[in-house]
């Protein structure tokens, strides 16, 4: 009985889990929302939370890594009007996918969403501060 209880436990903790994303981004604000099959586009205003590599790999490095190399989280501003492109990724849960068309509509009617998720996004800087960001990733629906 301790083994099932044990493994349903395992199998929800792993159902619940999802993968980091390189890059979180908070929307502040909408101002135009474009929706296509294959690609969200935001203009707008927005905060992210990036992951920097800061170092070669180092096997005795405690702290945070990545691929085993030291990293730091940093939260940023963006423009007041950044571009965020939001690409279906080639792989992953069709579901995801729908989820962020969903929020985008959502977004589109003026409701609040949650993140957008990059995952190893493309990031333009101008001027110190977040200017586009474009590459796969997804559109949380608000409390994800």
């Amino acid at each position: 009985m301790k083994l099932l209880i044990a493994s349903l436990l395992a199998l929800l903790l792993v159902a619940t889990t999802r993968a980091a994303s390189d890059a979180d981004f908070t929307i502040v604000r909408a101002a135009k929302v474009t929706i296509e099959e294959n690609t969200v586009t935001i203009v707008g205003e927005a905060f992210a939370f990036i992951l920097l590599i800061s170092d070669d790999h180092i096997p005795e490095y405690k702290g945070q890594q990545w691929h085993g190399m030291p990293v730091t989280r940093v939260k940023v501003r963006t423009d007041n009007n950044v571009t965020l492109i939001i690409k279906r990724p080639a792989q992953g849960p069709d579901e995801g996918w729908q989820m962020t068309l969903k929020a985008a509509k959502d977004l589109q009617d003026g409701k609040e969403v949650g993140r957008i998720g990059y995952y190893a996004p493309d990031m333009t800087i101008k001027g110190n501060v977040i200017a586009s960001v474009s590459g796969a990733g997804f559109l949380y629906p608000k409390g994800k």
